[in-house]
């Protein structure tokens, strides 16, 4: 399914950016009604848009594009400072995004516990108000972004994920004003996190780096120094470069 997907994307262009069911199907190889299917399905999830005289790329795939470049120069950014974060504490390192409402994954590097079953994965979502490098990012955005970020009614993802609103806007303050995140069995039963912001000159959070271990197995706030420092680190390069303020 997913190759025929891909097909059907692939026949557009930015010579053919408009496409009917029949040229889809062409290009793409397929029966019509297969493609007729997917691209009603495709619509209906916004990565295909009606247009005069057929379909064209929709607003979900060029919100993809812009989360994939942002990805991939954060990623660039990062790395190292996630590596050596990661042999200092042994944990598993993860820097995420927010796109309202979930908290995005763009990297995750593996620690001592590569067998602990997390939900996280790279390009994966999980709702941000259960991850603590969602929460971090949360604290720091705007009240119109932390409203479009809470649920009417709290999913519960592990045991000790937030029940309630008010719960949920006590941790952002417990975040402002300790300088960082902590969730325990939120995001997932038995895991534990620790997430510190990375933020613009101005303030403005761009993203989450943390680290992710065992409940109970160790104290994961004895790592919350670490975060911080790497945090730090990397907000001086986020702000002395001056491609990341439109990011």
């Amino acid at each position: 399914m997913i190759g025929r997907v891909a097909a059907v994307l692939g026949a557009f262009s930015g010579e053919r950016p408009v496409l009917g069911v029949n040229d889809i199907a062409r290009s793409a190889g397929l029966a019509k009604s297969v493609t007729s299917r997917i691209v009603s399905e495709l619509v209906e999830a916004d990565f295909l848009e009606r247009a005069d005289n057929g379909v064209r790329v929709g607003i979900r795939m060029f919100e993809l594009g812009e989360l994939a470049q942002r990805s991939k120069e954060l990623r660039q950014l990062a790395l190292a400072a996630m590596a050596d974060l990661r042999q200092a504490t042994g944990m598993t390192v993860q820097l995420s995004v927010l796109k309202t409402p979930d908290q995005v994954y763009v990297e995750i590097l593996r620690g001592r516990d590569a067998d602990m079953v997390i939900r996280s994965r790279v390009g994966g979502r999980v709702p941000a108000y259960a991850t603590a490098g969602g929460k971090a990012v949360l604290a720091h955005s705007s009240e119109e972004v932390i409203e479009r970020s809470t649920p009417q009614v709290f999913e519960p993802l592990g045991p000790g994920t937030v029940a309630d609103e008010a719960a949920f806007r006590r941790q952002l303050e417990a975040v402002r004003a300790n300088g960082f995140s902590h969730e325990v069995e939120e995001s997932n039963p038995g895991v534990e996190c620790v997430a510190c912001p990375l933020l613009r000159a101005d303030g403005t959070p761009i993203a989450a780096i943390s680290v992710t271990g065992p409940a109970g197995r160790a104290d994961m706030l004895q790592y919350a120094p670490a975060v911080r420092i790497t945090a730090l680190g990397l907000n001086r390069r986020i702000r002395a470069n001056s491609a990341f303020s439109s990011l």
